[in-house]
């Protein structure tokens, strides 16, 4: 009888003990299962300017004079502004002979009310050798650091897939031996302004990458 209830014992505890163990997985895979989910929501994210958003900037819009901003991409919705959205803007000054640039303008839409809540222009010197993309103090302002903003340049051949990545735009040019370009470009749900030099012999290199945090 004490060898049966020793064994029965023993069998018990090898049972828990195996429970044990594979319920410990179960639980370790939640948080990697929730950051698959969160990376593949990041790389499916669509900077397209769709029917809906056009409807929201045009609205928004309505009332501001002065510039006139047509929106290009959809950067998505600000950290610290769950209402805001934001776009990638080329804007033009109501002026004779108005060199157009880059803004980027956030709006909320709150309701039946949408309203304008920050426009700004990316200082390109300072963000091609930063970390962090820096926002310019004066908006529309062409020449930064020797950079000029260009909202009709197409991405050069050389460019193209330099350091693997996949760019959306040119922003700005800046003539050295050679050229640098500041392209935009969207990487795992994180948009980044890649600073790109070209040598006169067509040889691309990335000289800078910096986090554009809207």
């Amino acid at each position: 009888m004490k060898k049966t209830l020793a064994l029965i014992l023993t069998v018990a505890l090898g049972m828990t003990a195996l429970c044990a163990c594979t319920d410990e997985p179960a639980e370790t895979q939640v948080p990697d299962r929730q950051e698959q989910e969160q990376t593949q929501a990041a790389a499916d994210f669509d900077p397209t300017i769709t029917d809906d958003l056009q409807n929201l900037f045009d609205t928004g819009m309505e009332s501001l004079v002065g510039v006139n901003y047509t929106p290009v991409l959809f950067m998505g919705v600000p950290a610290d502004d769950p209402l805001g959205n934001t776009f990638l803007c080329t804007a033009t000054v109501v002026a004779p002979d108005a060199t157009p640039y880059w803004a980027l303008v956030t709006m909320e839409d709150v309701g039946s009310e949408v309203t304008v809540t920050d426009i700004k222009t990316i200082d390109y010197a300072a963000s091609s050798s930063d970390a962090t993309v820096t926002f310019a103090v004066d908006n529309g302002e062409q020449l930064l650091g020797g950079w000029t903003a260009v909202t009709d340049v197409a991405i050069p051949d050389a460019v193209a897939n330099v350091g693997g990545h996949t760019f959306y735009e040119v922003l700005a040019t800046q003539v050295v031996s050679g050229m640098n370009y500041s392209c935009l470009c969207l990487e795992n749900g994180q948009w980044e302004i890649v600073t790109v030099y070209v040598n006169t012999s067509g040889e691309a290199e990335v000289l800078n990458t910096a986090a554009l945090n809207i």
